[in-house]
């Protein structure tokens, strides 16, 4: 079972923290929104923010490349930490995250497989005119993909007396095979895509606008229903087996839902802005540092924890090699390495 702090923080306690991360995340995104490859000053974000100012540069900065992008950082990096949380909860191991499990390669591998077939068939075979991909279906290929990896590593650690460090390194193998399958389909698509098809599958945010975050929000929206839903189930869940059956949890049943409710946000997620690494491995952790174990609390400041990770990250992505970018999903990976391996080292020595 994840450990939990011996004194437990009070709801005012968590109320501030909540309060001070709010604060914070709209510090970043106030950052996020002044500095770039240009920097613009206060008045100027003011002035392009406004809609009688339509057709300047300040406007178009605003409300074509910064506001969207900002937005779908913070609910992409929500979308990754409720994944990793859920799956953490459920499969009572603090090394369960979306990339650690397989799932975003997974989904990797189902969106570019998609793309191209789309590519052959649409463009190729059944007409001579370029049709442009529809979005909307992307997050759907995602899940697909998700799920069947998900059923795939969650069936070989299961059946082979699953442990937390067994379930990571089957995940993990299974996330290298995806990955090297993904690679080579991109290849195989043609040198002319090889380059955009690699930026998306570092994770990045470079050229998303209010479109894909329009794909998104049904998702997103879902996914709150779903996770509002199984928030009982959820505190349950955490505890052994025998505990939750004797509370009357039908088991099976809620582990299935919780996990695939944890493929449809991480594998949304992944389609619109490619695999994001260790988001969904770091703010749960960090979360129950602030708040502790209790879930109706955890839920909220995962939201907060991963929304911040994932905005830093893309701010300082943006502007490090300005005017160059750096994927922000090569920054969280940095930070999710090291924790990850840290786990590993103290789960490895937990079972001696």
């Amino acid at each position: 079972m994840l450990a939990s702090s011996a004194l437990a923080p009070q709801p005012q306690q968590i109320r501030t923290v909540n309060a001070c991360l709010l604060l914070l995340l709209a510090g970043v995104i106030i950052v996020s929104l002044l500095m770039g490859s240009a920097s613009l000053s206060v008045s100027e974000v003011v002035q392009g923010l406004r809609a009688e100012q339509a057709g300047t540069v300040s406007h178009d900065v605003m409300w074509h490349l910064r506001l969207p992008r900002i937005l779908l950082a913070a609910i992409v990096g929500m979308h990754f930490a409720i994944a990793g949380l859920i799956l953490q909860s459920v499969i009572r191991n603090p090394l369960a995250d979306p990339g650690v499990i397989g799932v975003s390669s997974g989904a990797s591998l189902a969106v570019v497989a998609f793309l191209l077939l789309h590519d052959l068939l649409a463009n190729t075979l059944l007409s001579s005119e370029p049709t442009p991909t529809r979005l909307e279906w992307l997050p759907l290929a995602a899940l697909l993909g998700g799920l069947a990896t998900a059923a795939l590593v969650l069936g070989l650690s299961w059946g082979s007396g699953a442990s937390p460090t067994k379930l990571a390194l089957n995940g993990v193998a299974i996330g290298a095979i995806l990955h090297a399958a993904v690679m080579w389909v991109v290849v195989v698509w043609g040198a002319g895509r090889v380059e955009t098809s690699l930026i998306w599958l570092a994770g990045s945010l470079y050229g998303r606008d209010f479109s894909h975050l329009g794909v998104l929000l049904p998702w997103s929206i879902a996914g709150v229903i779903g996770l509002l839903m199984l928030l009982g189930p959820l505190s349950l869940l955490r505890f052994n087996d025998d505990i939750s059956r004797a509370l009357g949890l039908n088991l099976q049943l809620w582990r299935l839902c919780a996990i695939a409710l944890a493929v449809v946000f991480a594998a949304s997620a992944t389609a619109i802005t490619g695999p994001i690494g260790f988001v969904g491995l770091v703010t749960p952790h960090l979360a129950r540092l602030l708040t502790g174990s209790d879930i109706r609390y955890l839920t909220f400041t995962s939201l907060l924890c991963g929304a911040l990770l994932l905005l830093i990250a893309d701010l300082l992505g943006r502007t490090l090699l300005s005017p160059s970018e750096l994927p922000a999903g090569a920054l969280t990976t940095l930070v999710g390495i090291p924790v990850f391996l840290l786990l590993l080292y103290r789960q490895a020595r937990g079972t001696h």
